[in-house]
């Protein structure tokens, strides 16, 4: 089951182990929902990745991973225009 909050999706607690394809998948669809008219889903899927491997070096807890991860996609999108 998923949610929102503060404008982002996301996942119901009891699914937090969500595989790595899982969480890129559910941050690219987040950022595309967010910018898809601005960029073309390739630069999408190439941010997300970008900082997904950025981020999940240092991540602690992986729960809040798709939406830290759609944020900084976004992020790098946006100095990239």
């Amino acid at each position: 089951m998923t949610g929102t909050v503060d404008g982002h999706q996301v996942r119901d607690p009891h699914g937090l182990h969500a595989d790595a394809e899982d969480q890129l998948r559910q941050a690219a669809s987040e950022v595309h929902r967010r910018v898809g008219d601005q960029y073309d889903e390739q630069a999408v899927r190439s941010a997300v990745q970008e900082a997904y491997d950025e981020i999940t070096d240092g991540a602690k807890i992986e729960s809040f991973l798709p939406i830290l991860v759609a944020r900084s996609a976004e992020q790098k999108l946006g100095q990239q225009a």
